[in-house]
Parts: structure tokens; C-alpha cells; sequence
């Protein structure tokens, strides 16, 4: 699971991957999400094994350790996870091996964005989510998607908009005069009530300290 360590004096400036992009052990991560639909954002994390097993269910967002708990999403908004003003401010990618073995491939994130709050108990650590639960999810707002990535975006740093419009206390609004995602996901969904996504974070063989935020 990646995980945040406290953060030393260092500052990072973050860049744009592609979400295919293989991340490496000691990789410092932040993901960027940002909703054309009010709601509220839920993002759960399980560890992918090369046996195809997957690891528990944690609910990493919202956690009231980041952001505050603020999980709400507005068009031209951005969520920073971690948040900028978090300590420390990015995940480090951790790959391990399973209890039986298998050696750790990657992250699958469920990202979930809902009309209403989920009833949900936050607190200041990752929540576990039940597997009965995370697949009732899954059975009732899972949707089909396409995904496209911005031409030559990739290896882009964080704009000076971007910082502004994911700021906890800022007021500023992206537009469509602004940068756009590094990675849009195409939802084929009606449901109003809540939709369900879950993309994949892959893991390479080599060590690396690049400062990566998927977007």
C-alpha cells in the first residue's frame, strides 16, 4: 500500500504521469482528482498481487488527517491527495509481497464520487472497508468508461492554477482557458445518485525518487 511518511525539509515540485506510467519504490505520489459533477469523493485503496489476489479494502480518502476530512467536489475544483497544506503532502509507493508470497504489481483505486455523504466513520487513519461492502459498491454504481491522456503532457510540472484551484482555502476556479487533465475518464453512467470508477497504479522493478502525480 503506499503510504505517507513525515516529511523532512525537502520541497518537491510535482510533475504529470500518465497513469500507465510504472511507479518505483520510493516514488513520492500525489493524485489529482477533479469532478465535473458536485458530490462527494471517496477513494479506496487495495494492493494488486501477482497471483491476481487483492489486499484489504482502505477507505485512504477522506481521512480527517487530510485535507481536514473535506471531501467535497466541485466543477473547476481540484483535491489534492495528500492536500498541499498536508505534512507530508505526497504518498511513497511501497511495493511488498502477500502473506503467501506473491510478489505486490500494483494499486487498484476505487474512486467513488456521490450525490450525498456516505455514512461512513472518518477518522484520522485509512478506514477498512468490508469486501461484502466495496463489492455492493461496485454491483451498484460501477460504470463502463474510456480513457484518454493529454498529448505531450506528460513530464509537465505543476502549474501555478493547478496550485490554486486544489488549495483547502482557496476560491480559485479552473476554466476552460486553463491546462487540462493529464487523464480524463469518459463515464457511461445515468446514475444519479453516485458513479464508481477503478483504475490501476502499476509498480516497476527499478528504484526511483521522481515526484509523481497522476492526474
Amino acid at each position: 500500500m503506499t503510504v505517507r511518511e513525515e516529511s523532512k525539509s525537502s520541497e518537491w515540485i510535482p510533475e504529470r504521469i500518465e497513469m500507465d506510467t510504472p511507479l518505483s519504490t520510493g516514488d513520492r505520489v500525489r493524485l489529482t482528482i477533479e469532478s465535473p459533477r458536485e458530490g462527494y469523493l471517496y477513494v479506496v485503496d487495495r494492493d494488486l498481487y501477482s497471483d491476481g489476489k487483492m489486499g484489504d479494502a482502505m477507505l485512504i480518502f477522506p481521512t480527517r488527517g487530510m485535507r481536514g476530512g473535506n471531501n467535497q467536489v466541485l466543477p473547476g475544483r481540484l483535491i489534492d491527495l495528500p492536500g498541499q497544506e498536508d505534512n507530508p503532502n505526497y504518498f511513497t509507493a511501497s511495493p511488498r509481497r502477500s502473506a503467501q508470497g506473491s510478489e505486490q504489481v500494483g494499486e487498484i483505486l476505487t474512486i467513488v464520487i456521490t450525490k450525498t455523504p456516505l455514512k461512513l466513520t472518518i477518522g484520522q487513519r485509512p478506514l477498512l472497508i468490508s469486501a461484502v461492502e466495496i463489492a455492493n459498491w461496485e454491483k451498484a454504481w460501477g460504470s463502463e468508461f474510456e480513457r484518454f491522456e493529454m498529448v505531450d503532457g506528460a513530464g509537465n510540472g505543476w502549474t501555478k492554477e493547478e496550485k490554486e484551484a486544489s488549495a483547502a482555502n482557496g476560491s480559485r476556479q479552473l476554466t476552460q482557458a486553463d491546462p487540462s487533465p493529464q487523464t480524463i475518464y469518459r463515464i457511461a453512467s445515468t446514475n444519479k445518485t453516485a458513479f464508481l470508477i477503478n483504475v490501476r497504479l502499476n509498480y516497476a522493478g527499478n528504484s526511483s525518487t521522481t515526484d509523481q502525480s497522476p492526474q
